[in-house]
């Protein structure tokens, strides 16, 4: 009880504790430094360059600083296929089918410098798509374009990546269809920012301060989906180590009550048996007698008295008395029914409780029991014969025990004044056989008792 109230605290701060990392984590999440790819041209492994497109005649561009990536554009005469641009190779070395990732990043970070009267500013990321990008068309990789206005470019401007598009002049130029026309950054090629040609004599002055892509490291989504597993696991770790924790208690309570019943079946085994004979003992035959009067059968009492006991004690020693009451109980035990109760009554007398069984057969019975006592050798290495006497009386159904017992009781006073070693059956109405030491010879002892024998009844 204790145990698990020092636990219940326990659990309620760790809970408070868990709660609280998850707030913070919720929070830190804006905190965390940023993924960030910059496009340098002063690496040596930089390439970069300034072009045109369309008559060289009709467009000039030149640096005015290249290392500070300051550059001017002039169109002599207006024309829609003139521009000029600067771009910036994302692939290594001759690899041009394999780019950058640029899907890891949110934001397209820039700071240009204009001056001129352009409307807008291109900037393209090129990608190169397996499925449509050839290596021979410089053309075939994916336009992903933005325009910018001049006045969006007073200051440092943060693109979200999704705010490019494919224009629709390129995706009918290589006719793809709507699922592969969607703009695709995963593997950017090239960065370029250009001017379309505007205006006769129109000169443009661009200086680059900063390319750069910024994104976490973790995205929201990923990092609030981590908290939620980071909470399932543990959530799921707790009910699987209660529930080993209440599987344990349950093997623990029953691996205890397992060995409370085989204590309760040891004392109530040592409660009701005896044990020097292994025969029930007197508390054992009662129960033995309680529960068969719920049966409701006839039964048979057999009483045993070991003639002479008192000699042997007297002469042999108590530990030899000891062998002869073990050596009598085991021979009785083995020529008795499953159903019949036997027990020690005390001191050197036994009772045999037989259900079911009417008068005549318990006599038989006890005449068997008599001579297998009266021709065993108790103690083999100093042969001793016992002898024991019987006294058999009979109770129908639902008949009292009591008054069975005290019948069987006067028949063995009546066998051992009779000269021991014989069996004396009583009846309410009739005599019974009854054998004894004068086999083969009737002889009538009262009206309710008979004595068969064979010899001369003995002085006690």
């Amino acid at each position: 009880m204790q145990a698990s109230a020092n636990r219940k605290p326990s659990q309620s701060v760790v809970l408070l504790i868990g709660i609280l990392l998850t707030l913070l984590a919720v929070f830190a999440h804006r905190f965390l430094p940023e993924r960030r790819l910059a496009l340098d041209t002063s690496k040596p492994d930089a390439v970069y360059f300034l072009m045109t497109f369309g008559d060289d005649a009709l467009t000039k561009v030149d640096w005015v600083d290249q290392s500070r990536r300051h550059y001017r554009c002039r169109f002599i005469q207006q024309s829609q296929d003139a521009s000029c641009s600067f771009t910036f190779l994302l692939y290594h070395g001759n690899d041009l089918a394999h780019g950058v990732d640029l899907s890891r990043f949110r934001n397209l970070n820039l700071a240009i410098r204009y001056a001129g009267s352009a409307h807008y500013l291109r900037v393209a990321i090129r990608s190169f798509d397996p499925r449509f990008s050839r290596v021979e068309d410089t053309n075939s990789p994916k336009f992903n374009l933005l325009n910018l206005q001049p006045k969006d470019l007073g200051q440092p401007v943060a693109i979200d990546l999704h705010e490019f598009a494919v224009p629709e002049w390129w995706v009918s130029a290589y006719d793809l269809p709507r699922n592969l026309a969607q703009p695709d950054v995963r593997n950017a090629t090239a960065f370029s920012i250009y001017l379309q040609g505007e205006g006769t004599g129109t000169e443009h002055d661009i200086q680059i301060d900063r390319i750069e892509f910024s994104g976490d490291w973790i995205s929201a989504e990923y990092w609030y989906l981590g908290i939620l597993c980071a909470w399932m696991i543990a959530a799921a770790s707790y009910g699987s180590a209660q529930w080993l924790a209440l599987r344990r208690r349950h093997r623990e309570q029953r691996r205890k009550i397992r060995e409370l019943e085989t204590e309760k079946d040891k004392f109530e085994k040592l409660s009701t048996v005896d044990g020097l004979t292994k025969v029930l003992n007197r508390h054992g035959i009662e129960q033995f007698i309680a529960t068969r009067q719920l049966v409701n059968l006839p039964t048979s009492v057999i009483v045993i008295d070991l003639d002479h006991f008192k000699k042997i004690n007297d002469q042999r020693g108590h530990y030899e008395g000891d062998r002869v009451l073990t050596a009598v109980g085991e021979i009785l035990r083995a020529h008795i029914r499953n159903t019949d109760g036997l027990g020690r009554w005390g001191g050197e007398e036994f009772i045999l409780v037989c259900p079911g069984a009417n008068l005549s057969k318990a006599a038989d019975l006890a005449e068997k029991l008599r001579l297998r006592i009266m021709q065993s050798n108790c103690i083999p290495e100093d042969p001793l014969t016992v002898t024991a006497s019987f006294g058999v009386a009979a109770y129908p159904a639902g008949g009292s025990f009591e008054e069975a017992f005290q019948q069987a009781d006067q028949a063995l006073y009546l066998a051992k004044s009779r000269g021991r070693n014989c069996v004396v059956a009583a009846g309410n109405d009739q005599m019974h056989k009854v054998t004894g030491a004068r086999k083969g010879t009737w002889a009538l002892i009262s009206g309710r008792f008979k004595l068969h024998g064979s010899g001369r009844a003995k002085e006690n």
